[in-house]
């Protein structure tokens, strides 16, 4: 199955195979990526939840044009980006609470990232809570503002 063709509810959550956490806002943010996210495949394996619980493994991605405007072509414009298509696999839905557990089991792998700069456990250890009460899909995308890799 091709990304054009899922019937994702936004906002969808990317986990990929070493637990790093993306997000998509929107199909436009979903199928358009940089240079670099498209020439190391950083895609490839990334499971896709979405805010319905559904879920997808991307197996490929595949360029089909340029995404974004003319002036990113010239310098301090920002890196050009790329239109793509995914193929996935349809796996198992997933509930909440399995969306929850990879949310925390993500941010400790990543813990470094969400503590700051002044390496705030107490923070750290609120924004878990919050997760772990996180009544949708949609307010765990909220709590962890995960990257979309747009520079990339």
């Amino acid at each position: 199955m091709r990304s054009s063709e899922a019937n994702f509810s936004f906002p969808v959550l990317g986990f990929t195979p070493d637990r790093e956490n993306w997000g998509f806002p929107d199909l436009d943010r979903l199928t358009k990526c940089g240079a670099r996210t498209l020439r190391e495949n950083m895609q490839a394996g990334m499971e896709l939840i979405d805010s319905d619980g559904q879920r997808w493994r991307v197996l490929s991605v595949r360029r089909t044009g340029r995404a974004g405007s003319l002036l990113s072509l010239l310098p301090g414009f920002g890196p050009p980006q790329s239109r793509i298509e995914h193929e996935l696999e349809e796996l198992a839905a997933l509930s909440l609470a399995e969306v929850k557990q990879r949310t925390v089991d993500s941010l400790n792998a990543f813990r470094s990232d969400y503590m700051g700069f002044e390496g705030d456990e107490a923070e750290f250890s609120a924004l878990l809570e919050k997760v772990s009460q996180a009544q949708s899909f949609a307010d765990i995308y909220d709590l962890i503002q995960p990257d979309t890799f747009e520079s990339y």
